[in-house]
């Protein structure tokens, strides 16, 4: 790298005392909760100041505000502290004496499925990293992965859907099929023309398999006739399926989960409903660590696995 670039560099202090002022919203603040003096939080600044050639803040009555350049700024500083924090990891990690993570965002399926025995497995070559698993659907969750606090989020996103900034991965594909309880008066039902003053619950997203699904329960004069709650989980669509007389779409793995499967029945319709292909999605910001990928390859091991 230039030597001259080199020197015009922030230091790394310097850049978590700039942000840590900006949370704080005061210099005072930030001393404080850095445990160090307003002068030591004051000169950092100075000199970050200085090293960019700019000013970041504006001073006032009212405490702080971020100049332009200092907004710029704050956004790159936010990627690069996140970034060197996810090395710092993965490093720690290979060298076996971490206490790192695998954060993940994803939807009901996986937990019932296959999530738990992989992460079984993981911790047995990974005992000291944590995994951390939030629930949603992934309109919900892009956001996150997009400021890198997920490493990446397993849905229903076939791998044709473009998104920008974003990498989409199959994982793999499965036979959708419309849930209910076995003793519903439509369970027997053999048409999609059947199920039109049905009541359902469907999941609140709308991204690629969900507005395809739409399009093939719904026709467009049918939107009044039937009773459609939209939930972020599959706890909540069972539950509307086996309390209360709704209908859901679910995947055949759902059928295989020893507490459900007694209760649940996939009605036997003529009209095939669209496969669910779930995918990996990762941002193309924030490469994947190297853990998070074992992690991805131990989803996959077990899902094949499982298919056996």
């Amino acid at each position: 790298m230039d030597g001259l670039l080199m020197t015009r560099l922030p230091k790394i202090h310097q850049m978590k005392t700039f942000l840590r002022i900006i949370e704080c919203g005061s210099i005072r603040a930030a001393a404080v909760e850095l445990k160090q003096t307003q002068p030591g939080v004051t000169r950092a600044i100075k000199e970050l100041e200085k090293t960019l050639g700019c000013p970041l803040f504006i001073r006032g009555s009212r405490g702080i505000v971020l100049t332009e350049m200092g907004r710029v700024f704050e956004s790159r500083a936010q990627l690069i502290m996140k970034e060197l924090e996810r090395a710092i990891s993965e490093i720690e990690i290979i060298n076996g004496a971490s206490q790192g993570a695998v954060t993940l965002g994803c939807s009901s399926l996986l937990p019932f499925t296959i999530m738990s025995s992989s992460i079984q497995r993981f911790h047995r070559r990974y005992p000291n990293v944590k995994v951390n698993i939030t629930e949603g659907q992934v309109s919900e969750l892009l956001p996150a992965l997009r400021e890198g606090e997920l490493d990446f989020i397993i849905d229903a996103v076939s791998s044709d859907i473009t998104i920008s900034d974003i990498t989409i991965e199959p994982f793999f594909k499965t036979s959708a099929h419309i849930l209910t309880s076995k003793k519903h008066s439509l369970a027997n039902s053999t048409s999609l023309s059947d199920l039109q003053y049905a009541s359902w619950c469907l999941p609140s997203s709308k991204i690629g398999y969900y507005d395809k699904l739409n399009s093939v329960l719904f026709s467009e004069n049918q939107d009044t006739l039937a009773t459609v709650v939209r939930s972020n989980t599959m706890i909540m669509a069972l539950q509307m399926v086996l309390n209360e007389s709704y209908l859901t779409v679910g995947t055949k793995e759902i059928l295989k989960v020893p507490y459900f499967s007694q209760d649940l029945h996939s009605i036997p319709l003529q009209e095939p409903l669209p496969d669910i292909e779930y995918s990996f999605i990762y941002s193309q910001r924030f490469p994947l660590t190297q853990i998070a990928r074992k992690f991805i390859n131990k989803l996959r091991f077990e899902y094949e696995d499982s298919q056996e």
